[in-house]
């Protein structure tokens, strides 16, 4: 592990420690902010490297070794207790089936799970679709988003499928053209309730082609942007979260589910602004707000549905540009990148941290570093900040090495 004290310029807080943890001659990069990468005890963590998912101890030098012994590269979703990674093989043959296995992070055995040819139960869906994205908090479900088109329509649905690991069937919860990038996410909470909540993003005015890829990703300004759902997993339940649809205000899509608690928190646009945040003097709050019953078919409301309820994170803060964010457990600590900035010396996705005191109040923000990356549409590469569950450490990736790498930060305080 090498200390790389060229991220920390004049504005960065006195005494943070900066780290490369990864050490990949093709790249290595973060797991995505908003789906859970730490397991049990929050010292060890999940990151992608060109070898696949490889597990990082902080207490032992960051010293790695493979998630899998063998050299197939898997996709795996961590449950939120961080106890197994879960992942999905289809048989060769045709891939008319699915096997879901499920690995102990602590003795590593894996098992079988469940097992589908031809239709998944309870859907006509094919089972050969289906791999887990997200995990319910008490292991008993995983929901995954699935293109319903048959080939020859524009447009076609995405649904959100949830499949019950102990009845053996799935349903289809909700359906939508605009489901494309649903960046999916089981609630975190260990309420019986709660834990049957879905996180679901809807990029209204989105188009796809006849195999599902988008053509366009986002609608004109007059659709109003992105918007966040919340879902039962059976289906029931719709609601929408007090962000966006006024005409102002859009959401990015870089939504989360704040700690173990049933609010969300996202980082809203200008909904006028076409350039999607990267036009200079464009400004990007950060906000909060809890879920409220909603009809599917009437008018996505956003923030001017009754009743809503929520809170500027980041109230008083002087040309917000966040971009991405991530959270602690506690859904009191959070991490930031910003849209790449030049600052006068340097370009790049600067990070920051911010902490409240309670649910209800604004954060108090502190600049750490720039981590130097300048992304665009053409390589899409973020920052992409995460927390260790009690935000005593970050990590974001940078390639100002050439490389694409994972590092560290320690030693930092929040205000």
């Amino acid at each position: 592990m090498k200390e790389c004290r060229e991220f920390v310029d004049p504005k960065s807080p006195k005494g943070i420690r900066v780290y490369q943890v990864s050490e990949d001659e093709k790249g290595a990069g973060l797991v995505y902010p908003d789906q859970p990468c730490f397991l049990r005890g929050g010292r060890r963590f999940i990151f992608n490297s060109s070898e696949g998912p490889k597990i990082c101890g902080l207490d032992d030098g960051c010293a790695t070794r493979k998630l899998f012994d063998d050299t197939k590269h898997r996709h795996a979703s961590i449950s939120f207790d961080g106890r197994y990674a879960y992942f999905a093989e289809h048989s060769d043959e045709g891939k008319k089936g699915v096997t879901l296995y499920r690995k102990d992070l602590e003795s590593f055995r894996t098992e079988e799970l469940y097992h589908a040819d031809g239709k998944l139960p309870g859907t006509d869906l094919k089972a050969s679709q289906f791999a887990p994205s997200t995990v319910s908090s008490d292991n008993r479900r995983v929901a995954t988003t699935i293109f319903l088109g048959d080939g020859t329509q524009r447009d076609a649905p995405y649904g959100i499928v949830a499949l019950d690991l102990e009845k053996g069937t799935a349903c289809i919860a909700a359906e939508d053209r605009d489901f494309g990038n649903s960046h999916l996410q089981y609630c975190r909470s260990s309420d019986a309730d709660a834990s049957h909540d879905l996180l679901i993003q809807m990029n209204h005015g989105a188009h796809s082609d006849e195999q599902g890829r988008y053509v366009v990703g986002l609608g004109p300004p007059e659709e109003k942007g992105v918007d966040i759902h919340v879902v039962r997993d059976d289906g029931t339940n719709w609601r929408d979260l007090p962000f966006g649809r006024d005409g102002k205000e859009s959401c990015i899509g870089h939504q989360l589910w704040r700690g173990l608690g049933r609010s969300a928190a996202t980082v809203t646009l200008q909904n006028l602004d076409t350039t999607y945040g990267w036009g200079d003097g464009s400004r990007q709050e950060v906000v909060a707000g809890w879920p409220v019953k909603a009809d599917k078919g009437k008018g996505h409301l956003g923030r001017l549905n009754p009743g809503s309820k929520r809170v500027v994170l980041s109230r008083g803060f002087r040309k917000g540009r966040f971009c991405h964010l991530a959270v602690a457990t506690s859904g009191l600590r959070f991490v930031f990148d910003t849209f790449p900035i030049f600052d006068g010396k340097r370009a790049g996705m600067q990070v920051y941290i911010g902490s409240a005191k309670d649910e209800k109040s604004p954060l108090a923000f502190r600049y750490i570093l720039n981590s130097r990356v300048t992304f665009n549409a053409a390589n899409g590469y973020h920052a992409h900040p995460i927390l260790s569950p009690d935000g005593s450490v970050l990590f974001f990736n940078s390639n100002l090495s050439g490389k694409r790498q994972v590092y560290m930060v320690t030693d930092f305080q929040y205000q």
